[in-house]
């Protein structure tokens, strides 16, 4: 039962560690163009404006004058 735990809680921070060691983790949700967001897609309430690195999407909620 203890190893168990002990991979778990390995598992668990060996994730966490990986997620920061992203470059797109890093890109997603930062501010672009604006109001913009960059995200992996703009939502349907959303106008794509721009494309931020990695091939994201820079959103702008509603529909902006362009």
């Amino acid at each position: 039962m203890k190893p168990l735990l002990i991979v778990s809680v390995l598992l668990f921070f060996w994730n966490a560690a990986l997620a920061g060691l992203n470059p797109v983790s890093s890109e997603l949700h930062k501010k672009c163009s604006e109001n913009g967001l960059c995200r992996l897609e703009c939502y349907g309430s959303e106008m794509l404006v721009a494309y931020c690195m990695f091939q994201l999407e820079c959103c702008v909620r509603g529909n902006p004058e362009p």
